[in-house]
Parts: C-alpha cells; sequence; structure tokens
C-alpha cells in the first residue's frame, strides 16, 4: 500500500544498472531511505523532483518488516533551481542537506526540520549567500537533534561570566568558564571571544535565515569567521566523519578572496 509524503531529497546513489537509492526527508517519516526503480533511465515518474533545491509530493511504499522505502513517483510542488547557476548558492544548500542528513536520525519526524531547509533556500534564492544563514540553521538543526550549545553560561556550571579565558568546546556543549576549561583539550576547543558569543546570540534572538542575514553586516569578518569556526568544531565532533559540502564550501572560499567560507 502506498502513501503520498511532502518532502526533499538529502542524496542520490547510484544502485545496480538503472535505480537511484534516495535520502530524503519527508514531514511524515523524517529521514528515509527509498529505492526508486529505473530512475536512472526513465525522469517521467519523477518529473525532475529527485533534485536538490526542490520541494515535492513522493509517493512511496513499503514492504512489511522492510527496512527501504520504495519510491514509485514525485511531484514538484516548489523548486529553488534557478539558484544552479550560482556555485556558492549551491554549495550553501548542499550543506545544508547534508547537515540534515547527518545530525537527525533516521524515522524520527520533526515538523520544524522540513520548515527550515524551504527556509533557509528562500533565504538563499531572496538574498544570496550568508554566513549567519548557515549559523541558524547550524544552531537550530543541533538544537532539535538535542545538541543546541550553551552560548550566555558555562555548559558545565551554568557560570555566567565569560568575559575571561572562556573556551568553546563542543564536545562539552559549548561554553565553558575559565574555572571548568582546565578539562577541555583537543583540537575542537576554540577561545571563545566576548564578540563571537554576540555574533552567535545575534542570529540565535533574529530567527529564521532570512533574518539573521542582516548579522553579518553587524560584525566584523574576525567575529564572522570565528563565530564560524566554533560551530563547525561542534558539528564535526558530532557528526565524527568529514562533510564534502564543508570542503567544497572551503575551496569556493578560497578562490574568492574576502568571501566568508562558509
Amino acid at each position: 500500500m502506498s502513501e503520498q509524503a511532502l518532502g526533499v531529497v538529502l542524496k542520490t546513489t547510484p544502485l545496480r544498472e538503472s535505480d537511484l537509492l534516495i535520502t530524503l526527508y519527508t514531514d511524515t517519516h523524517g529521514r528515509i531511505s527509498a529505492v526508486a526503480r529505473g530512475a536512472r533511465r526513465s525522469q517521467r515518474r519523477f518529473a525532475g523532483a529527485l533534485s536538490l533545491l526542490v520541494l515535492a509530493k513522493f509517493e512511496l511504499g513499503r514492504k512489511p518488516r522492510g527496512e527501504l522505502w520504495s519510491l514509485e513517483s514525485a511531484d514538484i510542488v516548489r523548486e529553488w533551481t534557478r539558484l544552479a547557476t550560482d556555485v556558492i548558492a549551491v554549495a550553501h544548500a548542499s550543506y545544508v542537506a547534508e547537515l540534515v542528513s547527518s545530525l537527525l536520525p533516521a524515522e524520527a519526524p520533526d515538523p520544524d526540520v522540513l520548515e527550515l531547509v524551504v527556509a533557509a533556500w528562500d533565504s538563499l534564492a531572496d538574498h544570496g549567500p550568508s554566513p549567519a544563514a548557515l549559523r541558524a540553521v547550524e544552531l537550530r538543526l543541533l538544537d532539535i537533534s538535542g545538541h543546541r550549545p550553551a552560548i550566555d553560561q558555562c555548559a558545565i556550571c551554568g557560570a555566567t561570566d565569560l568575559d575571561t579565558g572562556a573556551v568553546f568546546d563542543g564536545a562539552r556543549g559549548g561554553a565553558i568558564c575559565r574555572r571548568c576549561a582546565a578539562m577541555s583539550r583537543g583540537a575542537g576547543v576554540r577561545v571563545f571571544e566576548a564578540t563571537t558569543r554576540a555574533y552567535l546570540g545575534a542570529v540565535l534572538a533574529a530567527g529564521t535565515p532570512s533574518e539573521a542575514q542582516v548579522v553579518d553586516g553587524q560584525f566584523s569578518a574576525t567575529d564572522r569567521l570565528a563565530a564560524r569556526d566554533v560551530v563547525l568544531a561542534m558539528v564535526r565532533g558530532l557528526v565524527g566523519k568529514p562533510l564534502r559540502s564543508l570542503e567544497y564550501i572551503a575551496k569556493l572560499g578560497a578562490a574568492q578572496r574576502g568571501t566568508d567560507a562558509p
């Protein structure tokens, strides 16, 4: 028996001669894996819906006790594919998809996730790529996954005096005060300056990725890069593997001097 679900494609992988293994995030089942049989030979059943930057209605089936879903057809509901000519925008969109795929557990739907992905792609379409927009997505996904970092108080003792000697240690929950910092060691630990905390606090207060974009203009490039480094250190620690989209964004940033990456 088949059912319909609203969702986005996070990843596609060739499977056998003509099939695709699709990682989706859907409103009803969260992150799932589905086989689209014959998708590499014919696109008629899927009408361009098996692409990044597309929100679609998917017809899904699943055998009793089966692990994989079957993707029977798909119809586009909304699309942002005009961004395909902007390599930085596509890289940011790919990073959002990879974050969802890497941070969230399988088949644990959250109503905010699909809305967040759509908001991120709307932000890219309306305002272009933005470091603050990505920080807004990262922080919200960390929150949804149960790993929201402490920003304004020590994750260990709750102290709010972070002006001297504070560090950011993602493995211990975020901000760590000077008294608790002795136990924070490792490559992922960063000095946590007051301006970095202020930047991340402003991103959190802004809410949506589009609203967060104004934060970029209120802080220096140094502050933006420091905020990027602490959040990405936490993301990498949780994911436990390199994120290909991040590596690509870094290459793009290196090729374009003066551009924050990501």
